[in-house]
């Protein structure tokens, strides 16, 4: 296990030897197009050389991404494919020189294998001395402290309305797992650091409020689904009384060797 104790910060640590220079950063899983858009501007602040893949299977975080990259005058370094990132044929294999992946992890792990498939997908596609970044939530079955209560129960709430109406649901993953699975792949120089969990934001509370509120009219039994509708808004108003923080998050780097370790 190649754990790191660091003193610097989570963007700091994050961005730590990567030079997006002139380089194709393949931006896997799109979302709200935050990452997209911190890396647009990274490479734009490096006149603007270098251009970046980004990936999704929800084609909708596509529109998104693209009103923030617009108001901010980097659209034209963008290219955004609807793909599964486990199965990404429209990327040739060492095409891309940078993967960076935030929030994703977890949601590729819906399935058995899926999130190794993934990793073979990632390692695949790039090229040999390319690096990787990957971050996501620590996973947490409980709050560990007050201000944690809000963010774990969103999440607790997501994965059980999941359930009850048959949908899958994403499962965090122990960044030491993720390690071993990275190391199985063929990925080297794995290191990874901790760091306290950002705060909730209010767009995530209401995508959360608003998605989970859609989910529950499909489960048929009405006083299951009312008391969910409770709890539902009992986690907005928690959140508008106090706010909170996610649990904490990890971030790991690794590398595609050049050549085949002994």
């Amino acid at each position: 296990m190649v754990r790191v104790e660091t003193r610097l910060s989570f963007e700091e640590y994050f961005w730590k030897d990567i030079d997006l220079s002139g380089k194709v950063v393949l931006d896997a899983g799109t979302g709200f197009g935050i990452t997209t858009l911190e890396i647009a501007k990274r490479i734009s602040m490096q006149k603007r050389k270098g251009r970046i893949i980004s990936i999704d299977i929800d084609p909708k975080c596509f529109e998104l991404a693209e009103k923030l990259l617009e108001e901010n005058g980097l659209i034209d370094l963008v290219i955004f494919i609807k793909a599964d990132l486990s199965n990404m044929p429209q990327i040739e294999s060492e095409s891309i020189d940078v993967i960076i992946s935030t929030r994703t992890i977890s949601d590729i792990n819906r399935f058995p294998c899926r999130l190794m498939r993934s990793i073979s997908e990632f390692h695949r596609v790039l090229k040999k001395g390319g690096q990787i970044v990957l971050s996501d939530e620590c996973p947490r079955f409980k709050p560990l402290s007050e201000e944690e209560e809000v963010a774990v129960l969103r999440w607790q709430l997501a994965k059980a309305i999941s359930h009850l109406i048959g949908r899958p649901h994403g499962n965090e993953v122990e960044p030491e797992d993720l390690e071993f699975m990275m190391k199985i792949v063929g990925f080297r120089k794995c290191e990874w650091a901790i760091f306290k969990g950002e705060r909730v934001s209010k767009r995530r509370i209401e995508h959360f409020v608003t998605k989970s509120s859609e989910k529950i009219t499909k489960i048929t039994y009405t006083g299951l689904r009312q008391a969910f509708l409770e709890a539902i808004e009992d986690v907005k108003k928690s959140f508008q009384e106090k706010g909170g923080v996610f649990p904490p998050r990890y971030v790991l780097h690794a590398v595609k060797y050049d050549f085949k370790p002994s």
